[in-house]
């Protein structure tokens, strides 16, 4: 009887074991599977990557910061030749003493949005080949946006001061694929994001604190394959029609496009609307030479 009894136990037990770990093996599982999330931009790496062979140094007769450009862009200032768009690393001198008034957002619960969707929209072959007519619509359909770039076109050299200065990042990709992020900040600061998703327009748009730093954001609607990591114009920027500018027709837009050709900044302001403030030029070549716009949008990721 006692080894029936404890035959019976042991098979007892060994079911207890068995079914422990079979509940915890599933509930980590579940557990992993529920924790795990997407990396947001990490605007460092960015920047590391993308300036990594900008070792050139260019004069910069009593200015507070230094310029950077790769060789063939060097090669091209020596002979006086104007640099088409390049991609120059910007830092202050080493000794310069950065004001407090230009350090971080008065409120650190600020991001910024990079504009990576905009940034793939300028590169060529692209939207901008088929813009002046030099390609079909191939080159507005499943248009990759996995290579980033610091550009004039992009706020690169606003990129890399705000971040210099200890802005947060997050870009239009984290956002496209979890809108509800923005929730989880008080203030929005948007640099030249042109083109956006439904989604991102409806999740920006709707927020209660926005800061365009760069007219002509929430231009035009594209669609995005996260997958494939691909993007295609749907409408905007006078398509599929020449008579359609704004793609979502979003009056604040509208109402400082024009400011977009205002590239010297001389009478800058910031102009408030409903539930945000934009800027009322185009800043990124200036941006390093204007302490005071830094200071003044510092100043406007404050809330009630």
């Amino acid at each position: 009887m006692n080894k029936f009894f404890m035959l019976a136990l042991l098979i007892s037990l060994l079911v207890v074991i068995g079914l422990t770990l079979f509940i915890f093996t599933t509930f980590n599982n579940v557990l992993i599977i529920d924790v795990e999330s997407e990396e947001l931009f990490n605007v460092s790496s960015l920047i590391n990557s993308e300036l990594e062979n900008n070792i050139f140094k260019l004069d910069n007769i009593g200015s507070v910061y230094d310029r950077y450009v790769v060789e063939s862009d060097y090669d091209l200032w020596l002979q006086n030749i104007t640099l088409d768009d390049a991609i120059i690393k910007y830092q202050f001198v080493e000794h310069v003493t950065i004001e407090k008034t230009m350090i971080g957002p008065d409120n650190p619960n600020t991001v910024i949005i990079y504009p990576t969707f905009t940034s793939a929209a300028y590169r060529e072959p692209g939207f901008y080949t088929y813009f002046r007519g030099d390609c079909d619509e191939s080159c507005i359909t499943d248009v990759t946006f996995t290579k980033p770039e610091l550009k004039y076109t992009s706020s690169g050299m606003t990129t890399q001061l705000l971040h210099t200065l200890g802005y947060n990042f997050i870009s239009d990709v984290d956002v496209d694929k979890n809108p509800e992020i923005l929730k989880n900040y008080d203030t929005l600061i948007l640099l030249h994001n042109e083109y956006v998703t439904k989604k991102m327009f409806n999740a920006i748009s709707t927020h209660p604190n926005i800061i365009f730093l760069f007219p002509n954001a929430l231009f035009a609607e594209i669609e995005v394959n996260h997958d494939d990591q691909t993007m295609t114009l749907i409408r905007g920027h006078n398509y599929p029609q020449l008579e359609i500018q704004n793609g979502f027709n979003y009056e604040v837009e509208e109402r400082f496009h024009d400011y977009e050709f205002d590239n010297a900044c001389l009478d800058y302001k910031f102009i408030e609307f409903d539930n945000g403030y934009a800027l009322n030029c185009y800043p990124d070549a200036i941006i390093w030479d204007s302490p005071d716009i830094i200071g003044h949008l510092k100043s406007l990721t404050l809330v009630d």
